[in-house]
């Protein structure tokens, strides 16, 4: 019996964890070039995730193992092109002695796609507190219709008994168990033109063991946090869904903070989003 060309899901997520990396082309001391590697998830474009988690391997390389990433802020400039590797052009703009900042360009055929910045710091101890503010009913604990990832199913799962309505070119996605699985509190499907309350959330975790490295769990993390944001901004307008023909979309922005370190194959992480308003055709 021949040797079934479908990908494990360990060589899967082997290839995400190096997906999501970049190869150093040229690195100065406070400048570099790396390459990353494009994709084609379905979309005709680049996923934003792979271009913002590429763009912080980049940054990360510049500033060294010695500091931790705690923020980032992106702006898309132009669809990337799934056909041409991305080049990353990155310089260290500011090098403390806690903090560090590290700005990053992504091209592709010569013109920028995204901007990065980075800070960076090094790891320190100091006062600690968590208040859950609007994402909680009491200030301490995580808000009831968000679940828990134990009762709740997997997108794939959910995605099963409607392959045949997905479009052929998006059918890769949900055949097979992806690397990092996404657990929504509710399921919406991306056909559904129903208004609701333009608010979700996602339980994340990789279903395989990663490596250590810290850095690695920011890249995926960064990776997958661009799932599902642009769907939550159309939720409240009914005869609108995500997967409609003159439905067109697209990240302009996306900023992170990192407050702790985090194991994203030992923990789950809830990603809550919601969308307050929008106008001028942004949401």
């Amino acid at each position: 019996m021949g040797k079934s060309s479908v990908a494990t899901l360990a060589e899967r997520t082997a290839a995400l964890v190096k997906h999501v990396n970049v190869e150093k082309v040229l690195e100065r001391a406070s400048s570099g070039i790396y390459i990353g590697h494009s994709v084609d998830l379905g979309w005709g474009r680049v996923y934003g995730g792979q271009t913002m988690a590429q763009a912080l391997s980049a940054a990360q390389h510049l500033v060294g193992d010695s500091r931790r990433l705690h923020q980032l802020s992106c702006n898309f400039l132009r669809p990337g092109d799934v056909k041409h590797d991305i080049e990353f052009e990155g310089d260290v703009v500011a090098d403390g002695k806690s903090f560090a900042v590290a700005h990053v360009r992504a091209l592709q055929k010569g013109k920028h796609i995204l901007t990065l910045t980075a800070s960076l710091q090094t790891p320190e101890e100091g006062l600690e507190h968590q208040y859950q503010h609007r994402f909680s009913r009491d200030g301490k604990k995580l808000r009831p219709e968000w679940g828990t990832p134990n009762e709740l199913k997997s997108i794939y799962d959910h995605m099963q008994p409607f392959l045949g309505q997905i479009p052929p070119q998006l059918q890769p996605l949900y055949q097979h168990p992806q690397p990092i699985e996404v657990r929504p509190s509710e399921f919406v499907p991306p056909w559904d033109q129903t208004a609701r309350n333009p608010v979700r959330s996602n339980w994340v975790k990789s279903r395989l063991q990663l490596p250590s490295d810290p850095n690695v769990h920011q890249r995926l993390l960064t990776y997958i946090s661009d799932w599902s944001l642009l769907e939550t901004s159309v939720f409240p307008h009914d005869g609108v869904a995500m997967w409609q023909k003159n439905m067109q979309m697209a990240s302009l922005s996306h900023s992170m903070v990192f407050h702790r370190d985090f194991k994203l194959d030992e923990q789950w992480l809830c990603h809550a989003m919601y969308s307050p308003t929008s106008s001028g055709g942004r949401g």
